[in-house]
């Protein structure tokens, strides 16, 4: 396709949004209007205006997203596109942090993940039955929300663990303990690799005036998502760069991340000069549909100032069903899709089930496995983030830096007779020394390392730069202690994973390398096999959601209670953002929406915050009745027996 046909793809609002002279702007773009497309058409047009493809960054929240954005502007222009850079913010802080490590006071450090930092924060807590400290993860999530939101450490307690703040003091012992120790052991946790960009960046017009001169324009997909720590980042460039910022108000739920809703809602506070521009033409469901999801908006005390046109002409109503208890809610769900797939010549994959959490997918699953639906859930946990591959890793982060403490810890325990404390002595010798072979020596004179296993790491010092042999002499050395260790726990599944991680090993170079791309983003099971070349149904969580998209969308357990759900009450900005997710699973369906609830409480008392401000308590309390239809299933549906006479029996057979 030519740049000219591609823009002339593009409706008028797209248009205008896609070719503006401003130089800052905000796209507010709502649910299926166009989103990816308007920031492809902006990018092909800067280039087109003369702006070389190199000097133009895109910031995404995710690798797929960075990568189909290259490749639609790629197919657009061809070879003058070629050097168009776009990458989540933690990559494109990498690239400078590597770029120019002198700028940013850095020589050679680690990058180290969230189980990582769960590590170190246990380490350091300590155990003990009289211990008040919140547990390790706890920890982890304060910091990082307090690093995110560039907030107090005593407000990030009280925003995600209250009853710990008359724990501050301990706490904050621990949070300088875990800071100092990162230092010693040159480690960067993802927080750091977005604080030190952003902080160098706000005290040195120099630095700011260096990056100006190879990213002449910012790009940044999804802005409702950026925390106040990413923001911080992009606002020493207005001015000096362009600022196009795409997003949507009403998709913003990343609020327990450090996600600033502000960011996007107020953008005209933050840069005064800038152009706003609204998509509201939709391409992806029916008017019935969005007319639900329209309504929901509405009745927020927020103005999100938007309302969805659909472009298709058919009209479907939402359908609400209601079932006595969520083991019939999901046993239908099941049957309904058999029924469709067998009757209505449709695919299992044109199907998507929407859920709260992996938790609240349980009775679903179940009901998929005992009527051997095929499905995949999306929304766990990321291939190299799994406990097996971890393990795996953990020699090849030994590999590429010997001072990595805590893969060390991982690596050892894996043996028998190497318990935390043992490991933690060992450790300490280890990571004297410069170089794995000294290592393998130590651990040879402490006997508890099998000699095959130190032969192979030796083994692989010597090929680092053949990433796949060194992941298949890993597996060889740890294959019989996985499958020991994970024997109870589906190993025939897991073991088909290291397959998928050769397989992203063969796009690198190096070891360090490798690790570090996939720390900074780690990839799912799903990206890998590519789920969508599968005959399967979706099961996902609404958070996993955004960007996809199904013929048949069902949306589970709307009961009281969970939209919003309990723990939100009386919170009005945490009762906004469930509004939100709510929206997000509405907006996924294209042909059909089919929502569904346990029939328990019906309704519930809205509250009133201090500023006046309504608390919805249950958002379907007051839904007019003309935007969905309803049907309530008796329980009589599920027992076909029920009513049959109880037949008398007799000894021995009926010999008619």
């Amino acid at each position: 396709m030519s740049f000219e046909s591609f823009m002339a793809e593009l409706n008028d609002q797209q248009h205008k949004a896609a070719t503006t002279t401003a130089q800052n702007c905000l796209v507010l773009a709502g649910a299926g209007c166009g989103k990816t497309k308007t920031i492809v058409a902006r990018a092909a047009y800067l280039i087109s205006q003369g702006i070389p493809a190199n000097q133009i960054q895109i910031l995404t929240f995710t690798r797929r997203a960075a990568s189909e954005i290259v490749t639609r502007v790629e197919q657009c222009l061809g070879e003058s596109a070629q050097g168009l850079r776009a990458s989540t913010f933690h990559t494109f802080c990498m690239y400078l942090l590597r770029r120019n490590r002198q700028a940013f006071g850095l020589e050679n450090f680690s990058i180290i993940d969230r189980d990582d930092q769960v590590m170190m924060f246990r380490l350091i807590r300590g155990k003990g039955k009289d211990n008040v400290l919140p547990k390790a993860a706890e920890l982890c999530d304060i910091y990082s929300f307090a690093r995110n939101t560039q907030c107090k450490l005593s407000v990030a307690i009280e925003k995600v663990l209250p009853e710990a703040l008359e724990f501050k003091t301990e706490i904050a012992e621990v949070m300088k303990a875990y800071e100092q120790r990162k230092q010693e052991r040159s480690f960067l946790d993802y927080d750091d690799i977005l604080s030190i960009v952003a902080v160098n960046l706000q005290s040195s017009p120099a630095l700011v005036h260096w990056v100006s001169q190879f990213c002449t324009a910012f790009l940044v997909d999804e802005m409702q998502d950026t925390n106040p720590l990413q923001w911080a980042l992009l606002s020493p460039l207005i001015g000096k760069s362009q600022l196009f910022c795409v997003g949507d108000d009403a998709q913003s739920i990343y609020g327990f991340r450090g996600a600033d809703f502000e960011n996007i809602h107020h953008f005209k506070d933050n840069v005064p000069d800038a152009t706003v521009y609204t998509l509201e033409k939709n391409y992806r469901s029916t008017q019935g549909i969005l007319d639900l999801s329209n309504w929901l908006l509405d009745v927020s005390p927020i103005q999100y100032d938007k309302h969805l046109i659909a472009a298709k002409s058919q009209y479907s109503q939402p359908k609400f069903h209601i079932f006595p208890n969520e083991f019939e809610e999901a046993n239908w769900i099941a049957q309904d899709l058999i029924v469709r797939e067998k009757e209505n010549d449709v695919t299992w994959s044109d199907h998507m089930v929407l859920v709260r959490s992996a938790y609240a997918a349980r009775h679903i699953e179940r009901a998929f496995i005992n009527m051997s639906v095929p499905y995949r859930f999306i929304g766990g946990t990321k291939l190299l983030e799994s406990a097996h591959v971890k393990d795996l890793l953990s020699m090849l982060r030994v590999l590429s830096n010997t001072q990595d403490d805590i893969a060390w810890m991982r690596f050892l325990t894996l043996w028998d007779g190497i318990g935390d404390v043992g490991a933690s002595k060992l450790t300490v010798d280890l990571i004297k020394y410069e170089t794995l072979n000294e290592c393998c020596d130590r651990l040879e004179r402490h006997g508890k390392v099998p000699q095959h296993v130190l032969l192979i790491l030796k083994q692989m010092s010597v090929l680092q730069h053949e990433v796949v042999a060194c992941i298949e002499l890993a597996f060889e050395a740890l294959k019989e202690q996985l499958a020991e260790k994970y024997q109870k726990q589906d190993w025939s599944r897991r073991e088909k994973d290291f397959k998928l991680v050769k397989q992203l090993a063969q796009k690198h170079a190096q070891v360090g390398e490798f690790l570090e791309a996939y720390v900074l983003e780690p990839i799912s099971t799903s990206e890998v096999e590519k789920a969508s070349d599968d005959d399967i149904v979706t099961l996902i969580t609404i958070h996993s959601a955004k960007g996809t998209e199904r013929k048949v969308c069902y949306v589970p357990h709307l009961t009281v209670n969970q939209y919003p759900h309990a723990r939100a009450q009386g919170d009005f900005d945490a009762v906004e953002e469930e509004r939100r997710v709510l929206y997000v699973a509405l907006t996924r369906a294209q042909n059909e929406l089919i929502l569904t609830k346990q029939d328990l409480t019906t309704w519930a008392i809205d509250q009133v915050d201090e500023q006046g401000r309504n608390m919805s308590s249950y958002f379907f309390n007051q839904v007019p009745s003309h935007l969905f239809d309803v049907t309530v299933h008796k329980r009589e549906e599920f027992f076909e027996n029920k009513k049959k006479p109880i037949k008398k029996i007799s000894f021995g057979i009926d010999l008619d």
